[in-house]
């Protein structure tokens, strides 16, 4: 289930934007400020960010770069005024997905949430795993050796290692334990346990 974040220091408005997201099936949660949603962020790792320029103590401009410096692919929608679209503009250069302005159509927050997601599931980095390097990992995650791998797929232990340093980095793994575990989350290999 994805998880939607809302971040407003309006409580009526966070209510009605969780009854929407809610009703679409998704999970919601809010943050009335900027120190509590990147508590969030860190916290639940949300899918979408939906976060209002204007904000007590820490603005939405600055909360998104913060945002941004802890998990680069995660999706921010801006909410504005009608009188802030200059700033939103500005928040889609600083990495924002979109904005969409107060008040809005329920259907209009739904669709760009919708788009939000589909382009956050484009943009996986092991989206772009090749299919040797797919093999790889599903044979480190059967507990093969690179000695191993490189007898089961006939090519030399240096390429196995190759692939595997390849699947680290795309996939920003700190050891092949954490890249299995990653892989699994973005559905890349099956989570299933080794018969």
């Amino acid at each position: 289930m994805s998880k939607v974040l809302i971040i407003d220091d309006d409580k009526g408005m966070c209510q009605l934007l969780s009854d929407i997201i809610i009703s679409e099936g998704f999970k919601a949660f809010d943050a009335q400020d900027g120190i509590m949603a990147l508590k969030e962020v860190r916290t639940h790792t949300p899918d979408v960010v939906l976060l209002d320029i204007k904000l007590p103590g820490m603005d939405g401009m600055k909360v998104l770069e913060e945002i941004k410096s802890i998990d680069e692919s995660l999706v921010v929608i801006m909410l504005t005024g009608y009188g802030d679209i200059k700033d939103a503009v500005k928040t889609i250069k600083m990495g924002a997905f979109d904005y969409i302005t107060k008040p809005f159509e329920n259907d209009d927050i739904v669709e760009i949430i919708k788009n939000a997601l589909h382009a956050r599931q484009q943009n996986k980095p092991g989206a772009s795993l090749s299919l040797r390097e797919k093999e790889v990992i599903n044979w480190l995650k059967k507990g093969k050796s690179s000695a191993d791998m490189s007898i089961i797929l006939e090519i030399s232990e240096r390429t196995v290692n190759y692939h595997v340093n390849n699947i680290m980095h795309k996939l920003n793994a700190v050891s092949r334990t954490h890249a299995i575990s990653l892989a699994i989350e973005q559905g890349l290999i099956s989570g299933d346990k080794p018969h």
